[in-house]
């Protein structure tokens, strides 16, 4: 055997080689996109069921409800509280909700069912899980597997009802179907499989022509894996065109951040053979698949229009202080913030100059309280959780805040002023029995400095 067609069977070798390592890739990239995507689906899912069943929650009046027995149907403070439920019932998409009353030894029974078909009967036993102890210890929950009874399966969030003195009198639960929540799911998986299927069958059949044709088939695969990269150039794009953190905004530095996550670290061009050349092109789609999946991770956590935590850490943050709450350990001081005026902004100057205030009000707040500690809850409120943050700190750092409010506006005279109601309050273990206490009190002493400020400046409260 010459030494050509030793170079004839090593190439193919490599080729091979080659190949399979970016079939690999490829699966391995669609078992860890499936992974991200179904965690941030399910992340929101719960969440969204969480939300219906606090907002009926808050709605229903604890006193009332803790006294409700079958024999008040048909009374007025019945029907009121019927038609609440019966309100999220025919305007929401779930399948049911219902009040529940804690029994003794964690036993549960119905109380107001508001549907008109088949209605559970007053008094009758609900099955117990996880998530409607939490509840009834006050801690929204929703369950992580499915259930069944007379109704069929169904994955159910649970809320806690409270009284005027902060106990806990009830249960609201909602209702969701497992089959729609597993399909929600599954759907992330399926189409994951399907193009995995495709990228596996199109390597198989590559290969076959790769042994057949030799080296030849040297610059096919290399210009294969360059079609590969321009794909994942036209996604660095997408990634940076769909991002609501405009590069205008961004410092210098933070730019080059964003750029170099999308679209990964240069490469040096200079291959001396056609080896190199197959092994450099793998690598550099293989460094830029995975700087895409930690975009897609960084996304489950970050709020994209402001690039702070986003609701869903928040949440996993009130279970950690409701729970240090319970055990007596908890000490930090809770601070809401809402920007004035943005609604007028976004109608007056368009959305891209109220995200652009949303944006640099992070920014402020970073700078002062810690990245780590704020969070963008909705529109134009963010909330600041801070450890071991005593009364008089929080009046320092809220004068820090001060300052650097009056410094941007000052260095952004042509600009919309940046103007922000703000308020806080510090945990009291005498006075707060859970989070949602200190919370309302935070949103109450912002409202009245929102108030305040409009009052000021004569301008009518949004």
């Amino acid at each position: 055997m010459d030494r050509k067609q030793t170079n004839v069977k090593t190439s193919m070798r490599n080729f091979i080689i080659a190949l399979a390592l970016l079939l690999t890739t490829n699966i391995l990239m669609g078992v860890i996109l499936v992974n991200v995507s179904k965690n941030a689906l399910r992340a929101q899912i719960e969440e969204r069921m969480l939300d219906v069943s606090k907002t009926a929650a808050a709605q229903i009046d604890g006193d009332v409800l803790k006294n409700i027995t079958a024999e008040d149907k048909d009374t007025e403070e019945y029907n009121r509280t019927l038609n609440i439920l019966r309100s999220f019932q025919d305007n929401i998409e779930l399948d049911y909700i219902y009040g529940v009353k804690p029994g003794p030894n964690n036993t549960f029974t119905f109380t107001i069912d508001p549907d008109r078909e088949d209605p559970a009967d007053f008094g009758e036993t609900i099955e117990t899980t996880d998530a409607i102890v939490s509840a009834a210890n006050g801690r929204s929950d929703v369950d992580k597997s499915p259930h069944s009874d007379d109704w069929g399966r169904f994955y159910s969030a649970y809320s806690p009802v409270y009284d005027t003195e902060g106990s806990v009198v009830g249960i609201i639960g909602v209702d969701f179907s497992a089959d729609w929540y597993e399909k929600a799911l599954n759907s992330q998986t399926s189409v994951a499989v399907i193009v995995t299927c495709i990228a596996v069958t199109i390597g198989i059949i590559l290969s076959f022509i790769i042994m057949s044709q030799n080296r030849k088939r040297f610059t096919a695969m290399l210009n294969r894996l360059d079609d590969l990269d321009d794909v994942t150039q036209k996604i660095d794009k997408i990634i940076m065109a769909g991002s609501l953190k405009r590069l205008e905004m961004l410092p210098d530095a933070d730019s080059t951040v964003l750029k170099t996550l999308a679209s990964g670290e240069t490469y040096d061009e200079h291959t001396p053979n056609e080896y190199e050349a197959v092994t450099s092109s793998i690598e550099k789609v293989y460094d830029k698949m995975r700087s895409f999946a930690r975009y897609v991770e960084a996304r489950s956590e970050i709020d994209g229009t402001t690039g702070v935590k986003n609701k869903a850490c928040y949440r996993n943050r009130i279970k950690e202080l409701d729970e240090q709450i319970s055990a007596g350990k908890a000490d930090f001081s809770a601070a809401f913030f809402d920007i004035n005026g943005l609604k007028k902004i976004y109608v007056h100057h368009g959305f891209e100059a109220g995200e652009k205030l949303l944006f640099e009000c992070a920014k402020v707040l970073k700078n002062v309280f810690g990245k780590e500690n704020v969070y963008h809850v909705t529109g134009d409120e963010f909330i600041i959780l801070t450890d071991q943050k005593q009364n008089w700190q929080m009046k320092d750092l809220f004068a820090e805040f001060e300052k650097e409010l009056e410094k941007y506006n000052e260095e952004h005279v042509r600009d919309n002023i940046l103007s922000v109601a703000k308020g806080f309050v510090t945990y009291d273990r005498e006075k707060h029995k859970n989070y949602r206490q200190v919370f309302v009190e935070t949103k109450a002493a912002c409202d009245a400095d929102k108030d305040d400020h409009y009052g000021r400046n004569k301008i009518e409260l949004q």
